[in-house]
């Protein structure tokens, strides 16, 4: 059963409620005021969770929201290296610069300013508020004193992936352009905008403690965004937190500050407006799942050109919005919207969809590729190289079907998704032995932090072992079709290793890619070849290894892409960094047992006056850990604290977990508990269900008992 500490902080810790009386009045009119108080005093905290602090500083941009010398409330967004956002304390966020072109709280980062921020990766769909006090500012950093805190659950993110990209010294120098309505321009880029973020405020003394700005995200598909005309819009208000920060602000405040970003130019279109909250009524019917809308009329209207430093990937849309066509197709006075390619074109009623297989192909022995195609001949979302498909299968034996995710294993073409499977284990065997072309599969939309970054204009290093190489050829393929037209081919070199040529998936399609493509230079190794046949063999006796690499790269700047087994990966990983290699251009993904993390240069560590002291029932292993076993996938591992949560354990052992917010509010990741016992650092938000645990925050009970019987879930 799961277990809570109870000298644990939980929540809000102070007498006064953690809303403002507008926010109260808000909760009171949509009927949720007991929900909001027990689920706010829970969830928001004075302090930053260790999961939160890491997330913040994992990212390269950040939302914020502030108010300009008028008061006006402005959403803006900083960008930067991973780490420009930091946190030296559960009560400090640390950032250091990542201001952008044409910000319109350039310069109001003064002590005593108050900021609402909102960490975002929309790749995971995962987000975390955090609302404060500017503390200190020297030069370009600034110290953010932390007011509040909390997680927000996935609902309504758009997942896209973004990769930095070098603008041009002019987008510095192109000024802002301000008017007081929208241009032709402006109502096209709303009419098919999924994403902006609203900032909104109350910083009146008589708020107390729930007194700041808050910055909060809105999605919905092209369209959600209604244009009445050149200085009026309207929006749904879909089922969020219950919290009503957004909406509460504004009923104490009506000024609302907009940010439109314009994913294919980097341009940020910042919009100023008097909001009005329409509550109900017939007008409600044109915006299905809205449950109120807001009217805002336009005071304002800055776009600053080129300022945001990426580029992004095909967007996959959020399982909330059930059908293409649960907008209208056109808007009155509006342009007419066209959606991109990759707007679901059939009902998505859950987060699984069912594709059919279209072809099976034997590799090697033990190797096989699925060929998968929608059931209803509609394009499939497209994908990052280097992702993975979430699939799950009905294996006998099991009362639930049996979740896996799979690398995909070649370029995006919208037709056809490709995995290639070792069979190893339940899931991959039932695939091999069961798999048959016209069956069907049920299948989540592609996804993934390990993907390739396009716009680097060094040299790609592509090293792998076994499987590993299934998200290798994949970023291989998209780098050969990404190259320029009439310019000189970025340097690919590619290494893989296997026991033998003929245990090597696509040998032949490798050499025939390097014959082709004077580019890419190709690196194979066979660790235990026959050497009386390996002479005449195009390939490399060995294994791939650090002295094989140097030996085999010319002196160069690279970015270097990992993925095998445990061990491979820490030689390498640990190699190229005694080689003075960057941890930012070392990207990995590893499979089997365990996992390689990065030791971050200044891991966060809680203050006692804001964790309380450590719970007797929380782990203090003496170093041979707890053993852990997920039953539906026959595995157990050694867990030790270093290996973080039961859910950040289930994904570094390549066991598929269904997860949201990652902060214990919203139980999509309750999993069921078969033997021992959970503990939980910091206070959870959702309800858990007895016999259950929340492995997002969990982490097994550690003490003689749990040593010897170890913990079993449901997974």
């Amino acid at each position: 059963m799961s277990q809570r500490s109870s000298s644990t902080p939980r929540g809000w810790d102070a007498a006064d409620s953690p809303f403002h009386a507008a926010e109260l009045m808000a909760q009171r009119h949509a009927g949720v005021s007991e929900e909001a108080e027990l689920s706010g005093r829970r969830g928001i905290r004075r302090y930053m969770p260790d999961q939160h602090r890491q997330f913040f500083s994992e990212q390269p941009f950040m939302v914020f929201g502030g108010l300009d010398a008028n008061g006006q409330p402005w959403a803006t967004l900083r960008a930067g290296a991973a780490g420009f956002v930091s946190s030296p304390d559960a009560r400090t966020l640390r950032i250091d610069g990542g201001v952008l072109p044409g910000d319109p709280l350039a310069g109001r980062w003064q002590p005593g300013m108050m900021i609402g921020g909102l960490g975002l990766q929309a790749q995971t769909r995962r987000r975390n508020r955090v609302n404060g006090v500017v503390s200190s500012v020297e030069g370009d950093t600034v110290m953010l004193e932390v007011m509040q805190s909390f997680g927000n659950c996935a609902k309504y993110i758009q997942s896209r992936t973004p990769t930095f990209v070098a603008r041009g010294e002019t987008s510095t120098r192109t000024p802002v352009e301000i008017t007081t309505e929208l241009s032709d321009a402006d109502q096209a880029l709303l009419a098919n905008a999924d994403t902006f973020f609203i900032a909104s405020a109350n910083v009146g003394e008589e708020a107390g403690a729930a007194r700041g700005v808050d910055v909060s995200h809105r999605g919905g598909l092209p369209g959600f965004v209604r244009i009445d005309d050149a200085t009026t819009l309207t929006t749904p208000d879909f089922s969020g937190n219950r919290f009503f920060n957004t909406l509460g602000n504004l009923l104490h405040d009506p000024r609302a500050g907009l940010l439109f970003v314009d994913f294919a130019s980097g341009d940020l279109l910042y919009v100023a407006a008097l909001a009005e909250i329409v509550w109900d009524g017939p007008e409600l019917a044109d915006f299905p799942l809205a449950e109120r809308l807001v009217r805002f009329r336009i005071t304002e209207v800055r776009r600053s050109r080129e300022a945001l430093p990426f580029r992004w990937s095909e967007v996959a849309y959020a399982p909330q919005f059930v059908t293409s066509a649960s907008l209208p197709e056109s808007l009155p006075d509006s342009p007419p919207a066209s959606p991109p390619d990759s707007l679901p074109a059939s009902p998505l009623e859950a987060p699984w969809k069912k594709l059919r297989v279209a072809a099976v192909h034997e590799e090697t022995p033990t190797i096989r590729s699925f060929y998968f195609e929608s059931t209803d001949g509609a394009p499939l979302p497209a994908y990052q190289p280097g992702q993975y498909l979430p699939i799950r299968v009905p294996v006998d034996g099991f009362d639930k079907p049996l979740a896996r995710t799979y690398t995909l294993s070649d370029a995006s073409n919208r037709q056809q998704y490709r995995i290639t499977v070792k069979r190893d284990g339940v899931g991959s065997r039932w695939l091999h032995e069961r798999f048959t072309t016209g069956m069907q599969v049920e299948a989540m939309t592609p996804r993934g932090g390990f993907t390739y970054d396009s716009a680097s204009p060094r040299p790609a290093v592509f090293i792998s072992a076994g499987i590993g190489i299934t998200p290798m050829i994949t970023m291989l393929h998209h780098a050969i079709a990404a190259r320029e037209p009439h310019t000189q081919p970025k340097p690919l070199h590619f290494f893989h290793g296997a026991r033998s040529d003929g245990d090597r998936p696509f040998s032949a399609h490798l050499r025939d890619l390097a014959a082709r493509h004077p580019a890419v230079s190709m690196h194979l190794f066979d660790s235990a070849a026959d050497p009386a046949t390996h002479a005449s063999s195009s390939t490399l006796r060995g294994r791939v290894s650090m002295a094989e690499i140097k030996r085999s790269l010319p002196f160069d700047d690279y970015d270097f892409y990992l993925c095998g087994p445990e061990s491979f990966m820490r030689e390498l990983y640990e190699g190229l960094l005694a080689l003075n290699v960057a941890d930012d251009r070392i990207r990995f993904e590893a499979f089997g047992p365990a996992t390689v993390k990065r030791t971050p240069a200044n891991p966060p560590a809680v203050p006692e006056n804001a964790r309380g002291s450590r719970p007797a029932n929380l782990p203090e292993t003496n170093g041979s850990g707890i053993p852990v076993t997920f039953a539906r996938s026959h595995r157990t591992v050694q867990w030790l604290p270093k290996d973080g949560t039961l859910l950040e354990l289930a994904e570094a052992c390549g066991i598929a977990a269904q997860s949201s917010c990652r902060s214990g509010m919203c139980g999509t990741c309750a999993t069921r508990v078969l033997n021992g016992r959970v503990a939980y650092e910091e206070p959870t938000d959702a309800t858990i269900e007895e016999g259950h645990a929340l492995i997002c925050m969990g982490r097994p009970v550690a003490d003689d008992v749990a040593a010897r019987d170890g913990l079993s879930l449901e997974l």
